[in-house]
């Protein structure tokens, strides 16, 4: 009975490789009638051209595909940039500590007075626009404007260099032509002091001539003098040698004729 069921055992395990060998002789069958069959495939459709550097790359397309993150009703998201928001307040308080109570808040950018240090040196009191003292940790405030009122100043600043740019060929238009008014007053007070300058030329010269003709006179009148000094100095010796040549031949009375007179 042991070698029957050992027979029927070793008849069953014959007939199962028997199975297995032809199910190996059927795949292998159908991957050649597979085979055969997309080789001419291939044949008949040949495979596109390989893309060019011109398409879009995988990774980008999968990125541009993956649709935008949705805030939540907050405003954020996942992964998304968040910022500290200037709408924190700072609490005030009634002393120069923790220990003080609260006695309000103060918005960033609020602009107050200083007043003195605490004696720790780390608050500070402050008043605001109403009087109100208070005391503010040291860390909290700045001398330099910030916040809100910053951002109105900046944006005043760019207000107006936006509209100084808006109105710039209207501002340099205008200028032009200040510019050509100016330049036509200095080109005729020019006119005018060149006018100024030939007219006093022209005296100029005129007195000079005028000098000149009183200074050739007076030089002929000092002359004229000096000549009629010469001639009435030479009237006079001329005269006098006369005289002294009559002098000389008129005849003396002799001592007779003196004694006889007297």
């Amino acid at each position: 009975m042991v070698r029957a069921s050992c027979n029927e055992v070793f008849m069953q395990k014959q007939n199962s490789l028997h199975n297995l060998g032809f199910l190996c002789v059927l795949a292998t069958l159908f991957s050649l009638l597979l085979g055969s069959s997309t080789v001419q495939a291939s044949e008949e459709n040949p495979a596109p051209a390989p893309a060019t550097a011109t398409t879009t790359a995988p990774a980008e397309a999968a990125a541009e595909a993956q649709p935008a993150p949705k805030p939540d009703r907050n405003g954020y998201y996942v992964g998304g940039p968040v910022y500290v928001s200037d709408k924190n307040t700072v609490w005030t308080r009634s002393g120069p500590g923790e220990g003080y109570r609260v006695t309000g808040k103060r918005e960033i950018g609020e602009q107050l007075t200083f007043r003195r240090y605490s004696d720790n040196g780390r608050y500070a009191q402050l008043a605001d626009s109403e009087g109100k003292t208070f005391w503010m940790p040291l860390d909290t405030i700045q001398p330099n404007i910030c916040g809100a009122p910053l951002v109105e100043q900046l944006q005043g600043t760019i207000n107006d260099l936006q509209y100084r740019l808006d109105n710039y060929d209207n501002e340099l238009a205008a200028r032009l032509k200040e510019v050509e008014a100016q330049l036509s007053t200095l080109t005729q007070e020019n006119t005018e002091l060149k006018s100024t300058l030939t007219q006093r030329d022209a005296t100029i010269e005129e007195l000079d001539t005028l000098y000149r003709d009183a200074s050739e006179r007076l030089e002929t009148k000092d002359l004229d003098m000096q000549m009629r000094w010469w001639m009435q100095g030479a009237i006079i010796a001329f005269c006098g040698a006369i005289a002294g040549v009559i002098f000389v031949f008129i005849p003396r009375p002799t001592r007779k004729q003196k004694r006889e007179r007297y």
